[in-house]
């Protein structure tokens, strides 16, 4: 298929939504990740005394340390198994778990 390979991911107890997870993406990807997650779900919001970066989109949160890995996914409660579809597909791989 010639994409990336799929992410490793972490299940994370989270008390927003119980289905949260990390993706770890190499390094040199996660520039440019950023930037498509930034121009489809908005603008990417940094805060440098914690060293972090966000995008609050309508279904989930996406945050990591400012440059880095990894990304966490916080899913809301509107989240639905397709919005995780879409975001896969930005990372640049198929399926869901």
């Amino acid at each position: 298929m010639g994409g990336v390979a799929p992410p490793t991911r972490e299940p994370v107890p989270a008390c927003i939504h119980p289905r949260t997870f990390k993706y770890f993406f190499p390094r040199d990807t996660v520039k440019t990740l950023w930037e498509r997650l930034a121009a489809r779900y908005g603008n990417l919001k940094m805060n440098g005394a914690f060293r972090m970066m966000e995008i609050e989109a309508e279904r989930f949160f996406l945050r990591s340390v400012i440059g880095g890995n990894p990304i966490t996914v916080i899913r809301k409660r509107a989240c639905t198994d397709a919005d995780i579809d879409e975001l896969h597909a930005l990372f640049g791989y198929e399926g869901a778990p």
